[in-house]
């Protein structure tokens, strides 16, 4: 059988041409290499129609599930989720819960995405919070995990524990690292730096059978000293659309000097486009969230990183590893007991 993901083609961000020509992209890609996949697109049916005539596609070729009504980037989330039951973020979440489609991909409003997740996919059983985890590249080979990056802005200790936890078996699971090194994003090295809920998770982390192997700061984010970096959605987020920013800069420090080939192959490890989407941990599925700003080929990366997670059943492995991991902070660990299982 084929793996069925869901597309959030609806919106103005970032527009359902650029959807529609990911889509083709990445089907073509999954054609040549004989991989069973099939896209479900969300949105206005004669919109998504006539987009895939214009792009040269067939579109009795493809199914589309007819949603009108979009959430837009500026609008509030949670009003949004309640005033547009028929939106394609709700009806392509809901479709993922029952069983309909096997992943969900979208570019769209991350706050809409995150609380539609919670309310109807539920979490991985111990998971108080999600958190979006995308790849930092690394001086030599190698990425990490930063997470989270905007899922939740706001979390206490135990939930930054939890996203250590998950992080750690997504490394495991997905780049092949045994026993990888958790780090925490501090204002310094020292454990007793950083605000007190820093400084309670450090507590956590050093007493829990991860690999934690200390506070790092941002400067050393890049350095391969950790394979995962734990920090809050909302330092997170700053921090990665910060980097986001290096490369455009770059760019345009080098460019009387005829933009050098070694530094613009440098700076395209920056470029959110090369990784596609960031995946959605601690939600019961599999979700992969883009940026408002991607291009055709991040959408198809996007795509193709969410057939490959399910392919894998990461998920199923993680509720697994995440619960047994669980198991083994609470026996060892007093001081995380009943700590952030809660809202």
């Amino acid at each position: 059988m084929p793996i069925r993901v869901a597309v959030d083609a609806a919106g103005e961000e970032p527009g359902c041409r650029v959807i529609v020509d990911g889509v083709l992209a990445a089907v073509a890609g999954a054609r040549s290499e004989g991989a069973g996949f099939q896209p479900v697109l969300y949105g206005i049916r004669d919109q998504i129609s006539d987009t895939l005539r214009r792009a040269g596609a067939t579109p009795e070729q493809f199914e589309v599930v007819e949603t009108p009504q979009a959430v837009e980037m500026h609008e509030e989330p949670a009003e949004a989720l309640r005033t547009k039951p028929d939106s394609s973020i709700l009806r392509a979440v809901t479709d993922l819960a029952q069983g309909k489609v096997d992943a969900f991909v979208s570019m769209g409003n991350t706050g809409a995405i995150v609380g539609a997740c919670r309310a109807y996919l539920g979490r991985v059983r111990w998971i108080g919070k999600p958190a979006l985890g995308v790849p930092l590249p690394q001086l030599g080979p190698g990425r990490a995990l930063l997470l989270d990056v905007g899922a939740s802005p706001d979390p206490k200790p135990g939930h930054l524990l939890q996203f250590a936890a998950m992080g750690a078996v997504f490394v495991e699971l997905v780049y092949g690292l045994v026993d990888p090194r958790v780090a925490l994003l501090n204002i310094g090295v020292e454990s007793h730096k950083g605000d007190e809920r820093t400084r309670d998770t450090y507590k956590l982390l050093s007493r829990s059978p991860l690999n934690f192997v200390g506070n790092i700061e941002g400067g050393e984010m890049f350095l391969s000293r950790a394979d995962v970096i734990v920090t809050t959605g909302f330092v997170g987020n700053i921090l990665l659309k910060f980097t986001e920013s290096i490369p455009a800069l770059v760019a345009d420090w080098t460019r009387d000097d005829g933009g050098r080939p070694e530094i613009a192959a440098g700076m395209a490890k920056l470029d959110y486009r090369r990784y596609g989407g960031a995946s959605l941990l601690g939600v019961d599925g599999t979700v992969v969230i883009g940026h408002g700003r991607s291009n055709a080929d991040a959408v198809a990366r996007a795509l193709r990183w969410a057939w490959t997670l399910v392919s894998q059943d990461v998920l199923g492995a993680m509720r697994d590893r995440v619960f047994r991991t669980r198991r083994a902070l609470w026996l060892s660990n007093p001081f995380a007991r009943g700590e952030g299982t809660d809202d």
